[in-house]
């Protein structure tokens, strides 16, 4: 399949990904994208180059970075950003980064924090049926949203208060609590400016 660099000189670099095709099912209620419609702000880093103002979505369904951009004819295109070179992306004022598991699949990841702890939410959406109506009509859950601590290279799952906690050293564990306490944080509803500020706190602490 020819690429779009090919047919109009873009960077290869960041469009020489496969055309985006979305096979939605008609009347399906919601949509399969982390954002209503595509950041035009969007910034991305592939190979070790960052794009900036480029219109990016993530379909959190399937798990894509999507680019909208004109093609030779002036008319909107997507492709999909390759997996292979992406490194990290921001969207909506989210950092993402791509992570690789031990059994080397790739998953895409916001992160929060800046030490060598952080915070990493997983999203994905689920196609399911609306058994509720008569119609029978397909509609994308809300977001799941998965939870971890990185530390050591390790990625620990967390789902409430006492879960993150035991996620790090013993030795910090009795400030981090104290931590949460004081600003009475629930880590499964909190926004992601106190979580960032949590996990930048407890990257302060001192343990072996």
């Amino acid at each position: 399949m020819q690429g779009p660099d090919q047919v109009y000189g873009f960077d290869p670099l960041l469009y020489n990904g496969l055309v985006y095709r979305s096979f939605v099912l008609p009347q399906t209620k919601g949509t399969q994208y982390l954002l209503d419609a595509f950041d035009s702000q969007g910034t991305v880093t592939v190979r070790g180059i960052t794009y900036s103002d480029v219109s990016i979505n993530y379909d959190i369904s399937n798990q894509k970075l999507v680019l909208k951009y004109k093609n030779a004819q002036g008319t909107p295109a997507l492709i999909e950003i390759s997996d292979a070179w992406l490194e990290n992306f921001y969207l909506g004022g989210r950092h993402f980064e791509i992570e690789t598991g031990t059994d080397s699949t790739k998953r895409i990841y916001q992160v929060l924090g800046t030490g060598t702890e952080k915070i990493l939410y997983y999203r994905r959406k689920e196609l399911k049926l609306d058994t509720r109506t008569e119609s029978k009509d397909h509609f994308y859950s809300d977001p799941i949203i998965e939870m971890y601590v990185k530390a050591d290279s390790h990625l620990i799952r967390f789902r409430k208060n006492k879960s993150f906690v035991s996620a790090f050293n013993p030795t910090k564990q009795d400030l981090i609590k104290k931590y949460i306490r004081k600003h009475k944080i629930r880590v499964k509803k909190a926004n992601d400016g106190v979580m960032t500020e949590l996990i930048n706190y407890c990257n302060t602490l001192t343990g072996s």
